[in-house]
């Protein structure tokens, strides 16, 4: 008797089938346990739960070429495909080895006293910028509308991220804008960001950037404690009490573009100090 484990032994007088692996006289006709058809074992099917993948089969089995569903060249299948895979694709492409990431722009963002986000109007490359604090987001990232404000070369990375947005669209990323500005209390930050289709905010700072510079965030006074040397700087953000006392209302570029659009009227005004003689 076999061992427990140990595979049994063959002791018959059949020869092993080098197509099935089994033992048995005359032609294998073994079935597949995918497709349930006679001729192959289910390792080497080419049908799958997908119907365009069936549909390709069956055309192969009329004498047709299989379609590529990467590039569209007839001939082979997508698993067999020589071209590199698009990872600019929206969607999350199957067999794609791509970093995760994930951003959730909330439209409603800091509404809720609970979120662990900060919502404010900051420079960013000195142009004011509606900016988004949020631990839930992996990494950060700025709108492609306000990176062309940015006069900074994006540059290209070795690996595509997927991010996922609010509206559960997964997008692949590989461009970054390096060394980019945040003026927050008039002390610069370094940041780099990565642009992506998203209208909620011009900006989404991260925790990554927020762990880099010990930030954290008081949600409960919507406030961003931030240690800069010998001192702590309180960023205060939309809903937080000095902000309400203050009053003091700025907007991003990007929604003042959308004003002027709409036909808002809009004036400028040119302030000088005189000095005291």
């Amino acid at each position: 008797t076999a061992a427990s484990g140990e595979k049994k032994q063959y002791g018959g007088s059949k020869p092993l089938c080098a197509k099935c692996n089994y033992h048995h006289d005359g032609l294998c006709a073994p079935k597949c346990h995918n497709c349930n058809k006679i001729g192959h074992l289910a390792r080497d099917c080419r049908v799958t739960a997908n119907t365009n993948n069936a549909n390709n089969q069956r055309g192969t089995e009329l004498g047709q070429k299989p379609t590529c569903y990467e590039c569209g060249v007839k001939g082979h299948y997508k698993r067999e495909c020589p071209k590199p895979k698009n990872n600019n694709n929206q969607g999350n492409q199957g067999g794609r080895n791509n970093a995760p990431a994930r951003v959730y722009v909330i439209g409603h963002a800091g509404t809720d006293p609970d979120d662990n986000v900060v919502t404010g109007t900051f420079l960013l490359n000195n142009r004011y910028a509606s900016i988004l604090f949020d631990t839930g987001a992996d990494r950060s990232f700025v709108s492609t509308t306000f990176s062309t404000q940015i006069n900074i070369t994006p540059s290209i990375l070795d690996h595509c991220y997927d991010v996922e947005l609010a509206d559960r669209k997964i997008y692949g990323l590989n461009t970054i804008l390096k060394s980019c500005t945040l003026n927050l209390l008039n002390h610069p930050f370094n940041i780099d960001l990565m642009p992506v289709e998203q209208g909620s905010f011009d900006a989404i700072i991260s925790i990554d950037w927020l762990a880099k510079y010990q930030a954290v965030i008081v949600c409960a006074e919507k406030i961003v404690h931030i240690p800069w040397g010998n001192e702590t700087l309180i960023i205060h953000g939309d809903g937080s009490n000095l902000r309400n006392a203050t009053r003091v209302s700025n907007i991003s570029c990007t929604k003042t573009k959308k004003y002027v659009k709409k036909g808002f009227p809009i004036f400028l005004a040119h302030i000088t100090m005189k000095e005291v003689e």
